[in-house]
């Protein structure tokens, strides 16, 4: 039991840190003079084509019906809206300040649910809104760093779009749907929606840097198979806690690969944004042990690709 669970949460933490290189990977792309049309639609057709290999040995079953057809557009659609926008801020603000800025967006989750009436208003929930507000604050305004409001602008927005994702991956559309089927849609929509970008914006299509192979594999295709061999094992709750430490792996990968300046007021804003999705997931997980909600909580946890 003891080996099953700290695999599980070797293959979380795996998960975990594949997503956080993706920012400092996708720079030293940038200073290879790769644009980030390219990236992405090489990224994404690398990474489904490897998603449906796997579909195709397993033998999964992929088939879809006109309920799940309006699910998978949803979720595809937000998932390219959230990888847009996520490149359009590295433009403008380093990859660091955009995952916090982006990671919030389980708080934006609560909000939306609680005006549409579907999770219950309380005073620790509002209170971990207002403190991951409070964060994305300091972590905004840090002193003595030039911060691009236009980038940060799109970060949010990047963390809206999850917002749109993640209800939309929890719909009853989706119910029954394999994660990596899943997966394998909002993979190919994403090469084939950045394949026409590329198109407009006069960009190359393929590029043979490694570091396109390498943001394929790590950060995409390997993430998604780590995350469901570890939710199997440890339960999404669990997974979902992990997880949160993404933007520290991102700062550090930050740091160390590309330069990115950290300033205090960025880790102390930061830490309280972590802080606050935290504590909502510790809640999330204390309200799937006494309903038994897993399957919906790995719908809901799963699939940030990014």
């Amino acid at each position: 039991m003891k080996n099953k669970k700290l695999i599980g949460s070797l293959c979380i933490i795996g998960t975990t840190i594949g997503y956080a290189l993706v920012p400092s990977l996708s720079f030293l792309a940038f200073q290879n003079n790769i644009s980030s049309e390219t990236i992405l639609f090489n990224k994404f057709l690398y990474a489904s084509i490897m998603v449906w290999a796997y579909i195709a040995i397993k033998r999964l079953p992929f088939r879809l019906n006109r309920k799940s057809v309006k699910g998978i557009s949803i979720v595809s659609l937000a998932y390219v809206g959230i990888n847009t926008t996520l490149y359009l801020a590295f433009d403008y603000i380093s990859g660091s300040l955009a995952t916090i800025i982006s990671f919030s967006f389980p708080i934006f989750v609560i909000v939306l649910e609680m005006i549409r009436g579907r999770e219950k208003k309380s005073f620790v929930k509002i209170l971990a809104v207002l403190l991951c507000l409070c964060g994305l604050g300091i972590t905004v305004w840090s002193p003595g760093l030039e911060i691009n409001m236009i980038g940060v602008m799109f970060a949010l927005m990047c963390a809206l779009f999850y917002t749109v994702y993640t209800i939309g991956l929890s719909s009853e559309s989706l119910d029954g749907m394999n994660s990596i089927v899943t997966a394998g849609y909002v993979l190919l929509t994403s090469a084939v929606v950045n394949g026409v970008r590329c198109g407009v914006a006069g960009e190359p299509m393929f590029s043979g840097s490694y570091l396109i192979f390498l943001l394929a594999l790590a950060c995409a295709f390997a993430p998604i198979l780590l995350f469901c061999v570890g939710v199997k094992m440890i339960g999404p709750s669990n997974a979902a806690i992990i997880n949160t430490s993404e933007p520290a792996f991102a700062c550090v990968f930050g740091f160390l690969l590309v330069g990115d300046i950290i300033t205090p007021a960025m880790i102390i804003g930061g830490a309280i944004v972590i802080a606050s999705v935290l504590f909502i997931n510790i809640m999330e997980r204390k309200a799937s042990s006494s309903g038994s909600k897993d399957n919906k909580d790995l719908k809901v946890t799963s699939n940030t690709q990014k």
